[in-house]
């Protein structure tokens, strides 16, 4: 958990280093060693000219030793089908416990620079702590009570996302995914994250966020056939319907296309 904090607030720091200018920079490096930055705005055989800081300056080719570019930023204000592929860690919260690593996606429209909408599939891999649900007690051992719990939550959802302005630049966004859990541990699906969107260049960006998400879980709880309640399993135990809600915090890196 400390280390992928860590990992996050390097990235933020990186990407926020060099995030001065939302613009495309150009570099000219002249031959005396010198060399100056901002918007080219007129180019051609014998001179380039260059705004920087809402002053023009001219330079001669035979000045120029050559000329460098920043990244092109992809404009998201034209491409209106979106992509995101997220990875994070979820810490549990109260009890029943569980941490999980998880995976993401969404893919889904762009209707304005500042709504979005999607669907998407996760899938969160939780670790039952021995002192909580879905784990028996009875052996030296732990083991999962419930053979079907084995298999990590499947979360199918919508999402819907709100950016404080075009992601052709950087800003803070806000969303909320609703579903269920699917596959195993039919449930309830609930997750709201806030984070930081980095146009970082034109094929992808980067997203950092933190956030809540909620699931409900069905599960058989084994037991003794006189325990009240009890259904049979058909193979000579017991067992009874439990059903837990888990909750937990996450931190998380993606990347969007």
């Amino acid at each position: 958990m400390k280390k992928l904090i860590f990992l996050a607030l390097s990235l933020v720091m990186v990407l926020t280093a060099g995030a001065a200018d939302d613009k495309r920079q150009s570099t000219i490096h002249l031959k005396n060693g010198e060399y100056v930055t901002g918007n080219i705005v007129s180019r051609d055989d014998r001179t380039v000219d260059i705004m920087v800081d809402g002053v023009k300056y001219v330079y001669t080719q035979d000045e120029i030793a050559y000329i460098s570019h920043e990244a092109k930023k992809k404009n998201y204000d034209t491409a209106k089908f979106r992509g995101f592929i997220d990875l994070g860690y979820a810490m549990g919260l109260g009890s029943p416990r569980n941490d999980y690593w998880l995976i993401e996606t969404s893919f889904g429209y762009q209707f304005t620079p500042n709504y979005y909408l999607g669907a998407g599939i996760g899938v969160h891999n939780f670790h039952a702590k021995v002192d909580t649900y879905p784990l028996r007690y009875d052996k030296a051992e732990p083991e999962h009570n419930d053979p079907e719990w084995r298999s990590p939550f499947i979360p199918l959802y919508v999402e819907g996302r709100y950016n404080w302005r075009s992601e052709s630049y950087h800003t803070p966004w806000a969303s909320l995914k609703l579903g269920a859990n699917v596959i195993n541990h039919a449930g309830f699906f609930a997750s709201p994250s806030v984070g930081w969107h980095f146009a970082t260049n034109q094929y992808f960006t980067v997203n950092v966020g933190v956030g809540y998400a909620l699931h409900t879980a069905h599960y058989r709880l084994r037991c003794l056939g006189d325990t009240p309640g009890a259904k049979s399993d058909g193979v000579g135990g017991a067992y009874i319907d439990k059903g837990a809600a888990f909750h937990n915090v996450f931190v998380k890196l993606g990347v969007e296309f």
